[in-house]
């Protein structure tokens, strides 16, 4: 039987600067710069969220939350620290990062280099897995609409870097 993960708080809160993107009536573009720590992190985002459709005075309308990341993913789902442990468990299974990957064999591997770059390959595997860049979530009476348990997470799952989310609020 396999120990359980010591970990009781599976979730961080991105903390960073805020820059507006775009600003209309009726629609608000934000992207908040934060710095992460480690891979397969969930960072919560919901708080940020809902904080750019107030500030956007959508009542009726949509947010869209974006990463544009290639080792990143945003996701939907409960914020409950055994599941997200298990979450990690489960992907470091499915795709390690100790095995080969072409992306990672700069002998053969000759499209988007750059200087520094990570070995990462299985990181980019892991955002194909897990999930998309973004999602998009309906706004009535001004509140994002979210299962009772649901949360939006900012999933890392690269390597402690600085990173970036998109939050888009149109409506009316």
């Amino acid at each position: 039987m396999t120990e359980p993960t010591s970990t009781r708080q599976a979730t961080k809160t991105p903390v960073g600067e805020v820059v507006t993107l775009s600003q209309s009536p009726a629609i608000l573009t934000e992207v908040l710069h934060f710095k992460t720590t480690a891979a397969n992190e969930f960072w919560d985002v919901t708080d940020f969220v809902r904080e750019v459709v107030e500030r956007a005075g959508t009542t009726h309308g949509q947010v869209t939350v974006f990463t544009p990341h290639t080792t990143t993913s945003i996701l939907i789902n409960e914020s409950e620290t055994g599941f997200l442990n298990d979450f990690r468990k489960a992907i470091e299974g499915l795709v390690p990062d100790d095995v080969y990957y072409e992306h990672d064999d700069h002998e053969l591997r000759t499209e988007n280099l750059q200087e520094d770059e990570f070995l990462n390959g299985h990181a980019h595997v892991r955002q194909l897995v897990t999930g998309a860049t973004s999602v998009t979530i309906p706004v009535v009476d001004g509140e994002i609409v979210l299962g009772r348990w649901q949360r939006l997470f900012f999933l890392e799952l690269d390597q402690a870097r600085d990173r970036r989310v998109m939050a888009h609020a149109q409506g009316v």
